[in-house]
């Protein structure tokens, strides 16, 4: 759906008969967008009725793999300043979740040694241990080695035990979705979502405004869903 269609759409399921309260616009489009937010994040982290995560069924793969972003660059990499062996990379400007983390390290040596591997997740109150843990991924062993990893404002934070480097990260996530609005910003979520969106925004609108017939139409949604 267009922009205007997701309007009209939204009129018509809301089926308006006393002109004197129907929304504006830009109201139209504040419910519709936050409609986008909420089915994107239900149908990520499985907060849904059929409690399905992304990625746990073709259906939910279907519904968000458009704003699937593949790491086809490596995000640029800098030198940490603030833990020991540690580096840096960017957080792109229109992530919002996270779906899979790859680093490309490179030992310290004479022949060094470069491969591709995963990261270990980490968090501040479990970093001290996991630094001093002997057994921790994140310790070179066997050619193999998952730095730790952190967050840190708009960085990713990587830190190895010091006998490699990061030469390369790479992030697939899912990127925020865009804005719709009129003239012609469009919802870049799959054609099939749209009356989805549409639904649920009417949804929204229907509980903020105490209409009597929001029961009954959330009861018509989570049936469909």
């Amino acid at each position: 759906m267009t922009a205007r269609e997701m309007q009209i759409a939204f009129e018509r399921e809301s089926s308006f008969i006393d002109p004197t309260i129907k929304p504006s616009s830009t109201e139209i489009f504040w419910w519709i967008n936050r409609s986008i937010e909420t089915f994107v994040k239900t149908r990520w982290d499985g907060n849904n009725p059929k409690h399905e995560g992304f990625e746990q069924s073709q259906k939910r793969i279907d519904d968000l793999r458009t704003l699937v972003k593949e790491p086809t660059t490596t995000l640029v990499i800098s030198a940490g300043t603030v833990k020991p062996n540690s580096y840096t990379a960017p957080i792109p400007v229109d992530y919002m979740f996270t779906l899979g983390e790859e680093v490309s390290i490179t030992t310290i040596g004479t022949s060094p040694v470069t491969s591709r591997e995963g990261i270990t997740e980490t968090s501040v109150d479990k970093y001290v241990d996991d630094i001093v843990n002997p057994f921790s991924e994140h310790i070179y062993h066997n050619g193999w080695a998952r730095p730790l990893r952190l967050y840190r404002g708009s960085l990713v934070e990587l830190i190895t035990d010091g006998t490699y480097t990061i030469v390369g990260y790479y992030l697939r996530y899912l990127m925020k979705p865009t804005v719709v609005a009129l003239p012609s910003t469009s919802c870049d979520l799959p054609e099939h979502t749209h009356y989805e969106i549409v639904k649920g925004a009417v949804r929204m609108y229907l509980e903020n405004i105490k209409d009597p017939r929001y029961q009954t139409y959330n009861n018509e949604i989570v049936t469909s869903e």
